[in-house]
């Protein structure tokens, strides 16, 4: 890709996210985010099988009684079964225990606690909290190492990562669960390390080759790491992949984020952070011109 300019190519970029952005942010304003039962209440059920059952087999069990959106984790061998179900009456309940002994194996109801949204409420919190907290940090990081513009054009790509994750999560409709906040986090810390990788580049051609054209400059910083990028990319979308098709549906949330946040975070550290970087040096450049004019 040695006559691709991704400085001159940018505005397609920009043009690409902004577009993917705004489909998102529409999903979350009209359809809002899918939260399961650990952010909106419901019910905690724990049974015990007489032999050993499948996770398929109770979801289809209690998608037939009208909770399709339930939880179910096994433990000791497939005879425990822990669930989550939206708020459920006594008389579900009994139907719900008929079905599953009819249709499963012979089932004992040891635990029924109800789940307060409370919980999911001051999860979100601390989710926006610590991402609130981690931006400030990282802002001064990149600042006192690199510089101001190049903290901005970060801090802009990663909530670019993090809103297009969002957005997607809105647009499907795919459920939403505490794992997913951590998936968040994790995409936040992916996405910096990523975009570090290529300022670092940038900063020491800046030093080595002082009197190259800015454009040309970042264009190079970008493809001396590109292979690396793409390869460290890829080989954690793969095991993501593999994950998320094979893990279950416990733990499609935090997989699902953390694929598609891997995913545009590698195009966002290419493509979006260091052009974000060159349009906002140059601006700066230019007023500061401007104020030494006028002055």
């Amino acid at each position: 890709m040695t006559g691709f300019s991704f400085v001159r190519s940018r505005g397609v970029a920009f043009a690409l996210s902004l577009l993917l952005l705004a489909a998102g942010m529409v999903a979350w304003a009209v359809r809002g985010l899918n939260y399961n039962v650990e952010f909106t209440g419901g019910t905690a059920w724990t049974l015990r099988f007489e032999k050993p059952v499948e996770a398929g087999a109770i979801r289809s069990v209690l998608a037939e009684q009208g909770l399709d959106d339930a939880i179910v984790q096994l433990s000791e061998e497939g005879r425990v079964a822990f669930l989550r179900t939206p708020h459920v009456d006594q008389a579900t309940q009994q139907k719900v225990l008929e079905a599953l002994g009819k249709d499963v194996a012979p089932v004992q109801l040891e635990q029924f606690d109800s789940i307060s949204p409370v919980i999911g409420r001051e999860i979100k919190e601390k989710g926006l909290l610590a991402l609130g907290l981690a931006t400030v940090g990282m802002i001064v990081y990149m600042t006192v190492r690199f510089e101001f513009w190049f903290a901005v054009a970060a801090i802009l790509a990663m909530l670019h990562d993090v809103f297009m994750v969002v957005g997607l999560f809105a647009l499907l409709q795919w459920q939403v669960d505490a794992s997913f906040i951590a998936a968040l986090l994790t995409v936040f810390g992916y996405s910096i390390n990523d975009t570090v990788v290529v300022f670092d580049r940038i900063r020491e051609n800046l030093r080595l080759r002082r009197k190259e054209p800015l454009d040309e400059l970042v264009d190079r910083s970008i493809r001396q790491v590109l292979r690396r990028s793409i390869l460290t990319g890829t080989t954690t979308l793969l095991a993501l992949a593999a994950v998320f098709a094979f893990g279950g549906e416990t733990i499609r949330a935090f997989s699902g984020a953390m694929f598609f946040g891997i995913f545009f975070g590698t195009y966002s550290s290419i493509f979006v952070a260091s052009p974000l970087w060159y349009v906002l040096r140059q601006r700066a450049a230019r007023r500061a011109a401007e104020a030494r004019a006028a002055g």
